[in-house]
């Protein structure tokens, strides 16, 4: 319960630099349409540097280990909300935004700083797992699913050239290869980095600025689409981590699974927004999908871990 508190509090931290946001909207000083600018810093420069300094870490077996299990989880967890979302599809005849914005939660840009103030810097290394995992999808799976006339363009080049997974790359080579970097350039990746937290959390503010709600809450189905995302996916996908036993295992598998279990529960992946955007399908609408996502996982997000922490 403890640490369910201290993600409480980090989570109220960062809802108020989502009001910094939207407040310099609101009163004029940053004017609608004007986050382009900070979403290309976060994507190409603060991300990239924060996913090097994870890297940066001594070498040991248990870590590797703890990797390759954070990969195997997030392959796990997107295979699972996928087959969900398709049974779900069928049922309550979801369109291709609600199905995107059951399965792609916003595991970076969020998890990241959390992981890094709640559990401790270290964890924020097997984050690096997910985001690998959830960057192939995203440019592969999540534009079909949006346009099933995608299916017939090959997105080997995005996914190669994505400035994550070559950051992921780059890391992980430093990491097996024990290569530190100097001084100087080490403190400058770290404070950039650093940065992550607060630049996303402004960049959500600034486009809550530009959503009209009253259409999405008017709709039982975005109630549907918010608590599968936030509630029901992460109760089914903590269950199935409980009942295989791995953290009684391994003692050390459940800090890393619980990093994957914030992931889990996170709120949507704002790169849903920005495909369908790309896609000509309705921005607007994932973009409100998202922000009430936001606005919930305060009071979601410390429920489920701790209901993590009680049954793994």
């Amino acid at each position: 319960m403890e640490l369910s508190v201290l993600l409480l509090r980090k989570i109220l931290s960062m809802a108020l630099m989502m009001l910094m946001g939207f407040a310099v909207v609101k009163i004029g000083a940053v004017k609608k349409g004007q986050t382009g600018v900070l979403s290309s810093l976060t994507l190409y420069i603060i991300c990239p540097c924060m996913i090097l300094s994870a890297f940066q870490l001594e070498w040991s077996s248990e870590r590797a280990a703890g990797l390759l299990l954070a990969a195997l989880a997030a392959v796990f967890l997107h295979v699972l909300y996928i087959a969900l979302t398709a049974v779900l599809k069928k049922c309550a005849k979801l369109d291709r935004i609600e199905q995107a914005s059951l399965i792609y939660s916003n595991g970076g840009n969020l998890i990241v700083p959390l992981v890094g103030a709640t559990i401790g810097e270290e964890y924020v290394f097997y984050c690096c797992a997910f985001l690998a995992v959830q960057t192939i999808l995203i440019w592969t799976h999540l534009p079909r699913l949006l346009v099933p006339e995608n299916a017939k363009k090959g997105g080997l080049k995005k996914i190669l050239l994505n400035p994550n997974m070559i950051s992921i790359a780059v890391g992980f080579l430093f990491f097996v290869c024990r290569i530190t970097f100097p001084p100087i350039i080490g403190d400058t990746i770290d404070s950039v980095g650093g940065m992550i937290g607060p630049a996303a959390m402004l960049m959500i503010g600034m486009l809550m600025a530009e959503v009209d709600m009253k259409g999405v809450c008017r709709s039982w189905k975005s109630w549907l689409v918010v608590g599968g995302r936030l509630v029901l996916y992460p109760l089914l996908l903590t269950l199935c981590f409980a009942l295989s036993g791995v953290t009684r295992m391994f003692p050390w598998a459940k800090g890393v699974l619980l990093v994957t279990s914030l992931a889990a529960c996170a709120p949507i992946a704002v790169s849903v927004t920005q495909m369908a955007d790309i896609s000509g399908l309705d921005s607007k609408k994932a973009s409100a999908l998202n922000v009430l996502s936001v606005i919930l996982c305060i009071v979601t997000m410390p429920a489920m871990i701790a209901v993590y922490q009680l049954i793994c």
